[in-house]
């Protein structure tokens, strides 16, 4: 099953770089200058569009396949497409456990936080005319 993503993939690279060459082609080339386009150029341009909607099409199926051969494997849950089962909350233990390290991390930016050196009175007048 792997080597049919890589196939895939592989493939899907090839007709994508190549359809992306044809739309260039004719300016890389020089072959295209200002004005109307030629025939030439319009069937290069039509033909590599082609290869990269087909590209596209391919990675699109690729990782269809590969989404389904997660779930078949038991790496993925059946529907969580986004990542958040519906109807799970966090275990009071997670939350007595998360709530515990925020208050460790505020401790220690409290910790590292100098306290406000006392300005000398020639620095504040300094600093009330300037």
């Amino acid at each position: 099953m792997t080597l049919r993503l890589i196939l895939g993939l592989g493939w899907s690279l090839v007709a994508g770089l190549t359809g992306g060459w044809l739309v260039l082609a004719p300016w890389a080339l020089g072959q295209q200058g200002g004005g109307d386009w030629t025939t030439v150029t319009r069937n290069e341009v039509g033909s590599g569009a082609g290869l990269i909607l087909l590209a596209v099409v391919g990675i699109a199926l690729v990782a269809a396949q590969t989404v389904r051969t997660l779930r078949e494997a038991g790496a993925l849950a059946p529907g969580a497409a986004s990542g958040q089962a519906d109807g799970v909350t966090a275990s009071p233990e997670m939350e007595k456990a998360l709530i515990a390290l925020a208050q460790a991390l505020a401790d220690d930016l409290d910790a590292y936080r100098e306290p406000a050196a006392p300005r000398s009175p020639s620095e504040s007048a300094w600093r009330q005319t300037s």
